[in-house]
């Protein structure tokens, strides 16, 4: 199932450079709404430290610092709320709605956040994903978080729709409030399970400002 997905991403990425013009690697895909102490985005190689209304480009990395927050909007509206600690990168990004295009492919190695689709979930066949060290986010038009909870590695659906996938198995979620956790990738994604107010209130302040 991985593999698959991991196909998807390649021919999706592809695909934005034969149906659409392709995005240069210095056109802006997203900008810094709102930030809270130290964050920075490294790009080429070099660190540049960001501030409110810095434009964000596709293979930014965007690293926060200690007790630091970042939200980020995209081109289409779709939010991105970093916490502490936090390291993501920004594969792709295409939405081109008269051509009913839009792709999104993330990496995100470590720390917690929450990403909430914009116009981009509205296409007819849209392609988000969001990678991390421990499964596969596939997106739906949705709002969900992600990160370490209580020991483990954490997903839960706040709205909309996911898949979890990794080599030993997929989840998919379409209850708010319910969630999966990922131990890494010698087992298969846990149970979805409902969450429960206590944890979903610790996951979300990991990313509020």
């Amino acid at each position: 199932m991985l593999k698959h997905l991991l196909a998807i991403c390649i021919l999706v990425a592809c695909a934005a450079f034969t149906l659409s013009p392709a995005l240069a690697e210095d056109d802006d895909v997203a900008t810094v709404s709102r930030l809270r102490n130290a964050a920075a985005v490294i790009r080429q190689g070099q660190q540049i430290n960001i501030q409110v209304g810095h434009k964000l480009r596709k293979f930014d990395e965007i690293k926060s610092g200690e007790n630091a927050r970042v939200e980020i909007i995209f081109n289409d509206g779709t939010k991105l709320n970093i916490g502490a600690d936090c390291h993501i990168i920004i594969d792709e990004f295409l939405f081109d709605p008269d051509e009913n295009i839009g792709i999104a492919i993330l990496r995100a190695l470590q720390g917690p956040f929450r990403f909430i689709t914009g116009r981009i979930g509205k296409v007819l066949q849209p392609q988000v994903v969001v990678q991390s060290p421990f499964g596969i986010v596939g997106v739906r038009g949705t709002d969900f978080w992600a990160g370490p909870s209580r020991g483990v590695y954490g997903v839960l659906l706040l709205d909309g729709s996911i898949s979890v996938t990794n080599p030993l198995g997929q989840r998919i979620l379409t209850t708010p409030g319910t969630g999966v956790n990922l131990t890494g990738n010698s087992a298969p994604p846990g149970e979805v399970t409902v969450w429960g107010a206590g944890r979903a209130q610790e996951a979300l302040a990991d990313v509020a400002f």
